[in-house]
């Protein structure tokens, strides 16, 4: 098959902008909202609890299908279901990494023989690259897909490990082996959900209330990332509220700020 030849200029215009997006945070901050707001979204579900896991975003009338096996979760990836849909979701990545993909890597016969703890259900040190490597495969096959794409996976910190060469906590996606650092190199963004404490009147302490926030660059430990850029830093800031009320930091906030940015870019560039 003959190489096609193409400009990267072509992606950022605003009519074939694709946002592939993984969301990491601890249950409860939203991940799942998130993913309803996404237009025309079908859902690959997989979590615990009515509906897997949708009962928090029921009302919002999302399509979904239940990946319940590795079989199941190579169609969806394969885009073999919604295949009308403007995006494709997982919820969540980190649940089928330690759950289906986990049981699909101890199906595998290991030269060392089998143990008892093996039988059992539980992963042996050489079983987590494989877990890895099947989570990595499927995942990029979805990511190809030429449709938004949304995963979601709990939060994993990872002390640091002088014998490894790691200096430093990371914290990052819940995955195992490999994927830890390399899923986030798979997604042109990677956002970490954050806490923090805030007051609506500096004046007045009865006012301090949680604020939810999307870091979307690494900083001390925290492996998020952002390819989203006009040449001069990103477009989006480092710390990017998530506010449903105002819209903020939700999926189609971030598309209409990438979609301004790079028309007001590609428009410039024109002008020159």
């Amino acid at each position: 098959m003959a190489l096609i030849v193409r400009n990267s200029r072509e992606l950022v215009d605003p009519k074939n902008l694709l946002l592939k997006i993984l969301l990491i945070a601890m249950p409860g901050f939203g991940k799942t909202t998130f993913l309803s707001g996404c237009p025309n979204i079908g859902v690959g579900v997989s979590e615990t609890g009515h509906g897997k896991g949708l009962l928090s975003v029921a009302t919002k009338e999302v399509d979904f299908c239940e990946v319940n096996n590795y079989q199941d979760f190579d169609s969806f990836c394969s885009g073999t279901v919604f295949k009308e849909k403007e995006t494709l979701g997982l919820d969540s990545l980190s649940d089928m990494a330690a759950t289906f993909i986990k049981d699909k890597a101890l199906s595998f016969p290991r030269t060392k023989g089998d143990s008892p703890k093996r039988a059992a259900g539980v992963l042996e040190l050489d079983d987590y690259g494989v877990v890895a490597e099947l989570t990595r495969k499927l995942t990029k096959k979805l990511i190809d897909q030429p449709k938004h794409i949304v995963a979601t996976s709990g939060l994993r910190i990872d002390k640091p490990d002088p014998d490894n060469g790691q200096g430093e906590m990371l914290i990052g996606p819940q995955f195992p082996g490999q994927m830890f650092l390399g899923s986030t190199a798979m997604f042109d963004l990677v956002l970490i959900g954050r806490t923090e404490q805030r007051l609506r009147d500096p004046k007045d302490g009865k006012t301090r209330y949680t604020a939810r926030y999307w870091l979307t660059s690494g900083r001390g430990g925290f492996l998020a990332k952002n390819r989203l850029s006009t040449g001069v830093g990103s477009f989006l800031p480092e710390q990017l509220d998530y506010d449903l009320e105002t819209g903020s930091g939700t999926f189609n906030d971030i598309l209409s700020r990438a979609k301004a940015a790079y028309a007001k870019h590609l428009a410039e560039q024109v002008v020159k």
